[in-house]
């Protein structure tokens, strides 16, 4: 296991992957190479790179003090990927992408999951990723406990992904049942300190015969060599708003984390079952708290949301979650992805996501 390197002050990162799409709203397939070419670049904005899907690029923010300075990266990526004439899409799952219709990038590091996978990585998948930074070690351990209990939360908050090869799946997020079907893709299991952590990744490792820890896929992993936690169960997100929301939701958690550490935590058994109701249902559903009693999960939001604000309010920095109150407020963005299938059929929910995407004041 590698040492750890100090990766900041709870400063945050965000990797956002988007999918590329013609015309019509349909990912590129075949022709994503020679578009992804064009669109790769090094700022001081960020990172465009590609990804394992060959119709995907993934946008990464610089460290970041707070979620502004993270939504001020991403719309300036954003905008470099539309100012070329490149329409983007944001979704868990592309809703109408073909059973076995994805197209693979090669690199040793791709082909060595391409060969264990199979025909698991069927269809393409995106997704929003939050990274927090912290100084040693021990932070991050004390942080990763508060984080893993919110883990159904914010699941639930940035599901959007119902629709599955043009039917609609049931579910509120059809990324995360995917996913499900990786090896080593779980709830992050419980751990109390690094000491655990580097017992269990390493146990892992051996039994899978893989080379390092990046090839375990927890929701929520410590990444030693970038000295942060890394939260990777969220949907990607079309509302570049909502991206700054969550980015300081998962910002004020961590910070909630180390100032009153919970006094309890979830079993791994009972934080999964809470994991798979938000992914058949989204924030319509209840989950056990920490105190053991089922709670809907639209109060478990709303109080987590007052503790990060107090939390962020220190430094400035709550801004962003208006983003995410407003969300509560409103339909769920599964049912409003229904309403315009229902009303408008599935080209208008691909215009719509397109649309929201391209949006970079919204």
């Amino acid at each position: 296991m590698p040492a750890w390197v100090p990766g900041g002050d709870l400063t945050v990162g965000v990797e956002e992957e988007l999918m590329l799409v013609d015309d019509s709203g349909e990912l590129l397939g075949a022709a994503g190479p020679a578009v992804v070419a064009t669109l790769q670049r090094i700022t001081p904005d960020g990172v465009v790179t590609g990804e394992v899907y060959v119709d995907q690029v993934e946008l990464n923010t610089p460290v970041c003090t707070g979620a502004e300075e993270v939504a001020a990266s991403l719309r300036t990526l954003r905008g470099s990927v539309s100012a070329r004439g490149v329409r983007a899409l944001a979704a868990g799952v592309h809703p109408t992408a073909p059973l076995g219709g994805a197209v693979l990038a090669s690199s040793p590091r791709y082909d060595r999951i391409r060969e264990e996978y199979a025909g698991l990585l069927r269809t393409p998948t995106a997704a929003l990723q939050v990274h927090v930074g912290f100084p040693d070690e021990q932070a991050a351990m004390r942080a990763y406990r508060g984080l893993r209990h919110a883990v159904p939360l914010l699941r639930a908050l940035a599901a959007g992904s119902p629709y599955w090869h043009g039917v609609d799946s049931g579910l509120a997020s059809t990324r995360s049942a995917i996913l499900r079907s990786y090896p080593r893709t779980t709830v992050p299991p419980l751990l109390r300190s690094w000491e655990q952590y580097v017992t269990r990744t390493e146990k892992v490792l051996d039994a899978a015969e893989a080379t390092d820890h990046t090839y375990v896929w927890w929701d929520l992993r410590p990444r030693p060599r970038l000295g942060t936690l890394e939260v990777r169960m969220m949907d990607a997100v079309p509302s570049l708003a909502l991206v700054a929301g969550l980015t300081a939701l998962v910002q004020g958690i961590a910070r909630c984390a180390l100032d009153s550490p919970a006094l309890a935590d979830l079993p791994d058994d009972v934080l999964a079952v809470n994991d798979h109701r938000v992914a058949r249902h989204g924030l319509e559903t209840t989950v056990v708290d920490l105190d053991r009693t089922h709670r809907p999960l639209r109060e478990v939001a709303r109080r987590t949301l007052a503790d990060a604000r107090v939390a962020l309010a220190v430094d400035g920095l709550e801004g962003p979650l208006e983003a995410v109150e407003a969300m509560l407020a409103g339909p769920a963005e599964p049912e409003r992805q229904r309403g315009l299938v229902a009303s408008g059929g599935m080209p208008a929910l691909l215009d719509d996501l397109v649309a929201r995407t391209g949006d970079l004041d919204g």
